[in-house]
């Protein structure tokens, strides 16, 4: 995978036309992103899967398409302005057939539970997901916003490639499950690695590394979750082209020990 990858919800849920979201899709590819993650969930009201959609149309006016490793995740849908998390077997196994009728694909590479379901066995959930696979349906399993102990009971029940949390260099509680992946051998995605809208970036030590590397905040912020593994990949999210390339160069960034412990100290949480 490469180690930034394009995170497609604000092609869903920003105020922006068809044709500005496949430009973005296309920027993310021209920068050399060969990760794109989606969900059944990344939709407009009354759509059945807009984001999947667009990923679709984008992908087909391209000639790298083959290159470009597609992950999406299913057992959470929309539902008007409601987000309901539902993983039962036969759940996800329609949720996997909407999307490969929306991605247009017989097989998807990476296929993640978007959320556990607590009124479901994990086990249950996980063992549908291996039955997608024994059927050709998907490659890789993935599991999304999980403890590390979920994590352990799922690989009870079927191979597990990548997980998908939240992490950030503002929000940094995820990162014994880094280290756990890291021993494991799992890939990590870390979503929402810019810390989300309300995140404040530009910190005095952020600022400080970004004069040292000639580089932006934004970019700092990407470069920090990078740092933490080269099995470790950084889902920028994007609405418009000139974002995406910029997240795209943060690939070419490595922090050294200074600037991580610049960044270190600059926290109030430490760590």
């Amino acid at each position: 995978m490469s180690a930034i990858g394009f995170g497609t919800a604000p092609l869903a849920f920003r105020d922006i036309s068809t044709e500005q979201g496949i430009s973005t899709v296309h920027a993310a590819l021209d920068g050399g992103i060969r990760l794109v993650d989606t969900a059944l969930a990344y939709t407009r009201v009354g759509i059945e899967s807009y984001a999947e959609d667009l990923v679709r149309r984008a992908l087909a006016q391209r000639s790298d398409a083959d290159e470009v490793l597609i992950a999406t995740k299913g057992g959470h849908r929309r539902a008007g302005d409601q987000f309901p998390v539902d993983a039962r077997p036969a759940a996800l196994r329609a949720d996997c057939e909407v999307s490969l009728r929306n991605l247009g694909v017989e097989r998807i590479g990476l296929y993640q539970l978007h959320h556990v379901d607590p009124s479901v066995p994990l086990a249950e959930s996980v063992g549908a997901l291996r039955e997608l696979r024994d059927a050709g349906k998907i490659a890789a399993i993935g599991l999304s916003n999980v403890s590390v102990a979920q994590i352990e009971l799922a690989r009870g029940e079927a191979p597990i490639a990548v997980v998908q949390n939240r992490l950030s260099l503002g929000d940094r509680d995820d990162l014994p499950t880094v280290e756990y992946c890291g021993r494991e051998g799992l890939d990590y995605l870390a979503y929402m690695p810019l810390g989300g809208a309300d995140a404040r970036r530009d910190t005095p030590a952020v600022v400080r590394v970004a004069g040292r590397r000639g580089v932006s905040v934004a970019q700092v912020w990407l470069a920090w979750v990078l740092a933490q593994g080269a099995y470790v990949t950084a889902l920028a999210g994007a609405s418009r082209p000139d974002t995406i390339s910029e997240s795209a160069r943060a690939a070419d960034i490595r922090l050294d020990r200074a600037d991580l412990a610049m960044l270190r100290e600059g926290q109030p949480s430490g760590g």
